[in-house]
């Protein structure tokens, strides 16, 4: 019996092998950068690269925008009591942006005293130079990066 087992194992081994490969490949490509460019009126104003963001990242920046209260009515408990979603929209782009372009863009002191307003941290800037449909395309790229276009494409065709 210990033969069978043994040559089912070695018939098995190259598909296992081949399974260890592809979870190598994917864990390497997990941080794909791509390139988003900002154009108005038909003119280029700049551009940066994104990438795809893991659960604990998107579940961080939902935390900084969600305003937490504490509660007496329950024991002093903090509850959440507000989400600001143009926050956890800037914070998702702040966040999925290269680094060298984060410290050339968000970062820029330079660019967060020309927006003449109090902008304190990079994502605020992000709120000041990316117009609203301009942050949903960006996010659609973030997303799109972090897998979910492929999900949404395999549920279409499975429906």
């Amino acid at each position: 019996m210990a033969e069978i087992e043994r040559e089912e194992l070695l018939a098995n081994e190259e598909t296992m092998l081949q399974d260890i490969s592809g979870v190598l490949e994917a864990m390497q490509t997990i941080e794909t950068y791509e390139t988003f460019t900002v154009v108005r009126n038909g003119k280029k104003l700049f551009s940066f690269r994104v990438r795809g963001l893991g659960e604990d990242e998107v579940e961080d920046c939902r935390k900084k925008a969600t305003k937490m209260v504490k509660d007496r009515r329950v024991g002093g408990l903090a509850l959440p009591q507000e989400f600001d979603s143009a926050k956890f929209s800037s914070l998702l782009i702040y966040t999925a942006t290269h680094p060298e372009d984060k410290a050339k863009l968000w970062d820029n002191k330079t660019l967060w005293e020309k927006a003449g307003e109090d902008i304190l941290s990079g994502y605020q800037l992000i709120d000041k130079v990316l117009k609203r449909g301009e942050k949903d395309a960006v996010i659609e790229l973030i997303e799109k990066l972090s897998g979910y276009e492929e999900t949404l494409i395999d549920t279409i065709k499975n429906s």
